[in-house]
């Protein structure tokens, strides 16, 4: 093996982190990045034979001494690797040579170069000029570099998955790094006491606003599409969400407006849930997509509430538009889809809906709605996917649910088949896109 890196000691991987080959330790700004014990060797054996491609068979080896192991290990070593070394774009810091190996880039710090030069004690006005000229040069430097910061920080998020020892899978995803371990408090706190197990969560923090998205795990390990929940409020609700969570309110099985045997061609539905003052409120959508062209769709969707009996939901507006879908590098997302409203309607008048006992759409919901009414666009992200089943997020409005409902594929597919190897949050990765 090469030993120059073992030489130099400290490699940078990325844009700040830095492996200690002598410790063999993983630090982002002088703190450890806890590595077990396959990390850390497979994370070794790249760096010391950078930028030689290593074999499947060399990395098993070295991460596993003296224990078989099936690949599917590395492939989740690599994966977490991944996430640990922050990956923005897949292979940007460990790169697959397909049927082979990886390999892994990195920089190699340089010494300061000596200089003979005896210092200076005057300086000339040309000298002084070049000074100047190279001050205020730093100057415009520094005040671009912030300016790309605080862009490269608008679509920066943070993220955390945890899997507990009831099965429970909670994915924590913010623009504040410092807001993560409140909200795993959050889920500590309370899916713990109420013994749920079996789920899929995520949980999102944007302002003074939190959203959670969740499902229960079918035996492979995916989201049940009937079980499909989301759930967008106010931060002084959340005490209020969780000891709802296994209530009859929060477990209405019909997802459906129309009968099973009608077959809802190019459409989907999105069931979203509003916590207002203390009280759930189911709210339907009913999305009619239509392609336009490549990557564009148009789309009606049609907003259902519950009625206060919740015995059936309500037609209470609609809405339109177009969304894009566009290629994503922002860790954790798979894509990004930009949405353009075209227009919104309310179908019944609030005293009509109040006479069919229907609640009003509060703040939160009221909020999205102003997005159509003003046709302001927005972002929205794709965090999950499976087939006919997809969770967006956007900071705007929270979570949101899609899933396929009818037989027609060619609207659907090309999001499933673009998301199939994309993204570094794969809950359930596919052997064929390593």
């Amino acid at each position: 093996m090469p030993d120059s890196h073992e030489q130099t000691h400290k490699v940078i991987i990325g844009k700040a982190l830095v492996f200690d080959c002598s410790t063999k330790q993983l630090l982002n700004k002088q703190q450890i990045i806890k590595l077990n014990r396959a990390e850390r060797e497979v994370l070794y054996t790249l760096i010391v034979n950078a930028p030689r491609m290593v074999t499947k068979a060399e990395l098993l080896k070295a991460g596993w001494v003296r224990k078989e192991v099936t690949p599917t290990s590395l492939f989740q070593t690599i994966r977490n690797l991944r996430l640990k070394l922050k990956e923005e774009e897949k292979g940007q810091i460990i790169e697959l040579v397909p049927k082979l190996g990886y390999k892994i880039n990195i920089i190699q710090p340089s010494p300061p170069a000596p200089s003979d030069a005896p210092p200076h004690r005057t300086i000339n006005n040309s000298r002084r000029t070049t000074k100047i000229a190279i001050c205020f040069t730093l100057a415009i430097f520094a005040g671009l570099s912030i300016l790309l910061y605080n862009h490269l920080q608008k679509d920066q998020f943070y993220h955390r998955t945890i899997t507990d020892d009831d099965n429970n899978t909670v994915v924590l995803l913010s623009k504040l790094e410092s807001d993560l371990i409140p909200l795993h408090g959050y889920s500590n706190q309370y899916i713990t006491p109420k013994n749920i197990h079996d789920k899929l969560f995520f949980i999102s923090k944007s302002d003074e606003y939190y959203s959670i998205a969740f499902c229960n795990k079918t035996k492979q390990n995916y989201c049940d599409p009937d079980s499909a929940r989301a759930v967008t409020f106010k931060h002084f609700d959340i005490d209020t969400f969780w000891p709802l969570l296994t209530e009859e309110s929060m477990t209405i099985g019909a997802m459906s407006v129309y009968e099973n045997t009608t077959n809802m061609q190019a459409s989907a539905k999105s069931y979203n849930l509003y916590l207002e003052n203390g009280n759930i409120y189911p709210n339907l959508s009913q999305y009619f997509v239509r392609k336009k062209g490549k990557d564009t769709w148009k789309f009606t969707g049609i907003s259902f509430r519950m009625n206060k009996d919740k015995s059936e939901f309500i037609a209470i507006s609609f809405k339109g538009g177009q969304f894009s879908l566009i290629e994503s590098n922002i860790a954790p997302f798979i894509a990004t889809s930009k949405i353009t409203p075209g227009y919104f309607y309310w179908i019944n008048s609030q005293e009509e809906l109040k006479k069919m006992g229907v609640k009003l759409p509060g703040e939160v919901k009221n909020y999205e709605n102003s997005l159509y009414t003003k046709a302001v666009g927005y972002d929205t992200y794709m965090l999950y996917r499976q087939k006919g089943l997809f969770l967006w997020y956007s900071p705007d409005v929270g979570f949101y649910w899609y899933a396929q409902q009818g037989e027609t594929d060619s609207n659907f597919d090309e999001y499933f088949q673009f998301a199939k190897c994309h993204g570094d949050l794969q809950l359930n990765p596919d052997p064929e896109c390593d």
